[in-house]
């Protein structure tokens, strides 16, 4: 039985941890970096940021962790799924819209796209993650 609140106090951390990131993630992005707009300035690109780190880190994370959690291991295999599925269909949506952001900023402001390491492997990244579906048995 302490395994399993060992799990749950690191899970509950990790989650703490995850929140303070999108928090502080979303401040710097509105407080120091003029705010959130769809226009295609710097405050779209400001998207970014804050899509990416709740997606591809708090919501794909979680969705990671639904098997394991020891009150799910009597659930249904199929609610299971359907959690996992719908946490990481969130985490693809977001990591989208952050690189739409990213993409929209870049075209209006003649900005290259794909012209560093970081935009060639989270572009890779996202890619894999969005045909890892096609590509896997169920």
């Amino acid at each position: 039985m302490k395994s399993c609140h060992e799990f749950y106090l690191v899970y509950t951390l990790s989650l703490l941890f995850g929140l303070t990131c999108i928090i502080i993630v979303t401040t710097w992005s509105k407080g120091y970096r003029g705010g959130f707009a769809w226009d295609g300035s710097v405050k779209m690109f400001n998207w970014h940021p804050v899509c990416m780190v709740t997606g591809l880190v708090v919501l794909y994370g979680n969705a990671i962790l639904v098997y394991r959690f020891p009150f799910t291991w009597s659930s249904s295999k199929f609610i299971l799924k359907l959690v996992h599925a719908t946490l990481n269909l969130g985490a693809l949506s977001l990591a989208i819209i952050g690189l739409v952001a990213a993409f929209g900023f870049h075209n209006k402001m003649h900005i290259p796209n794909l012209y560093s390491i970081h935009s060639w492997v989270g572009f890779a990244a996202i890619l894999l993650f969005g045909f890892q579906p096609l590509l896997t048995e169920n």
